[in-house]
């Protein structure tokens, strides 16, 4: 794995002022800093392998300071968790494992790239947490739209996505050549979030002494926005930590806390006055 920059994206909110800036820091020193939220998403690009060799190293790292850690990933759908519980305890094979979650027909990224991180949990003896909302339920949302679908995999009442974070939706659709109604794609969108962050909140009260580090796609997690947002109006007091990738340009931001205060100008390097 190549020598890191850590740049990160620090914001101060004693001040409860909305700047942050940008300073080089150690990996040690990254691992004091995540060490302090009880919820801990490592953004990713799904098929850059640096990244995920960087998610493990940080996750080894957290685990010698505090073994009480659950992984909560992205490529794991929820209704087959089963099939993860029976890896990690040793009734099933990692190959099993695979075909009962149904992986390669659900996520498109190569197993290669996520298989140090379970297995580095059967290991040590991690819980490992499947993340997504399923497939069908997307579908479903697509064609009837947010409002017409109830699901155990929503909140009772769906958080909806503020004004900047549905531009930045809208933009994505057309980078990717969407073809679909504007509405029906932020309901899909707005349910996804809704249902990764649904599912750590539940987590955070089944395991109050535990850290959750999440690997999910760093679109989830744009500046505060997607998944931390929403867990936020969810679970208000819980602390949060995104390490955010930006591999094109080869540092990483780092921001916490209150997304409330800290949802814009994620990209400015300048300091404080």
């Amino acid at each position: 794995m190549r020598s890191t920059i850590f740049s990160l994206l620090l914001a101060f909110l004693a001040f409860g002022s909305e700047w942050r800036f940008f300073k080089e820091v150690s990996f040690e020193e990254i691992v004091r800093e995540l060490l302090k939220y009880r919820v801990v998403y490592l953004g990713e690009v799904h098929t850059d392998e640096e990244i995920h060799e960087l998610q493990l190293k940080i996750i080894e790292a957290l685990y010698k300071h505090d073994p009480k850690l659950i992984i909560a990933m992205e490529g794991f759908q929820q209704p087959f968790q089963e099939f993860l519980e029976l890896y990690l305890d040793e009734e099933i094979d990692e190959e099993e494992m695979l075909k009962g979650t149904e992986y390669r027909k659900r996520w498109f990224p190569d197993e290669k790239l996520y298989a140090m991180l379970w297995r580095f949990a059967r290991e040590k003896g991690v819980k490992v947490v499947a993340l997504n909302v399923p497939t069908e339920l997307l579908r479903e949302i697509k064609k009837k739209g947010l409002k017409g679908v109830k699901s155990v995999y929503l909140p009772p009442e769906p958080v909806y996505p503020p004004e900047e974070y549905r531009k930045y939706l809208l933009e994505q659709m057309k980078l990717h050549g969407h073809k679909t109604d504007e509405k029906r794609f932020i309901d899909v969108q707005t349910a996804w979030d809704n249902g990764m962050a649904y599912r750590l909140y539940k987590l955070l009260l089944l395991y109050p002494e535990h850290r959750i580090v999440v690997i999910v796609g760093k679109g989830h997690l744009w500046r505060g926005y997607g998944i931390p947002y929403v867990l936020k109006k969810l679970m208000p007091e819980v602390k949060q930590a995104i390490l955010y990738p930006c591999p094109e340009e080869r540092f990483y931001l780092l921001f916490s806390s209150d997304f409330s205060k800290e949802c814009s100008s994620a990209s400015s390097k300048s300091p404080p006055n």
